[in-house]
């Protein structure tokens, strides 16, 4: 049995993270891939639009399809965080956290990881207008929102992860 020989050859911890980092891999997939049929990329194109409408630029809510813009902003499932929302919500539902918790945790995860890719994507569309390059405007907050945020989620919710022990 193969179960039996990765045990053997590794030992039961090794395999146990070994199956935790299998299905969350599945889990994550699956989610990333449903992403498309929820209509989470327009209810984010459109705070976004009100969002920069407040502070003066008005740009038109285009759908078409697949594409989803604010004005000549593409919003994709990467300005969204799509890719961490998966991975985290498999890290909550695979954790030994109590089901409360869970649910608690990860409602709290997801909607702050939604409410600040909103923020930071009113904020880049408006340095954008105002002739900010790439590097300021994008990566510089995209990266430092999302990887302190994951890093601060992360530290939170370690012990209970059977990957991190």
């Amino acid at each position: 049995m193969i179960k039996n020989k990765i045990i053997e050859k590794y030992g039961e911890s090794n395999y146990t993270k070994l199956i935790f980092f299998i299905k969350g891999t599945i889990i994550s997939i699956f989610l990333y891939i449903i992403s498309d049929y929820t209509p989470i990329r327009i209810i984010t194109a459109d705070a976004v639009q009100k969002g920069i409408s407040y502070l003066g630029i008005n740009k038109e809510l285009i759908i078409s399809g697949k594409f989803i813009a604010v004005g000549n902003y593409e919003i994709s499932k990467r300005c969204i965080g799509l890719a961490s929302a998966s991975i985290f919500t498999s890290l909550f539902v695979l954790s030994s956290l109590n089901i409360i918790k869970k649910v608690v945790y990860l409602t709290l995860f997801l909607v702050t990881l939604l409410l600040l890719n909103i923020l930071r994507l009113i904020i880049t569309i408006y340095l954008f207008e105002q002739d900010y390059s790439w590097l300021i405007a994008h990566d510089i907050l995209a990266y430092a929102l999302g990887i302190g945020f994951s890093f601060l989620i992360l530290i939170k919710i370690n012990p209970y992860i059977p990957l991190f022990k």
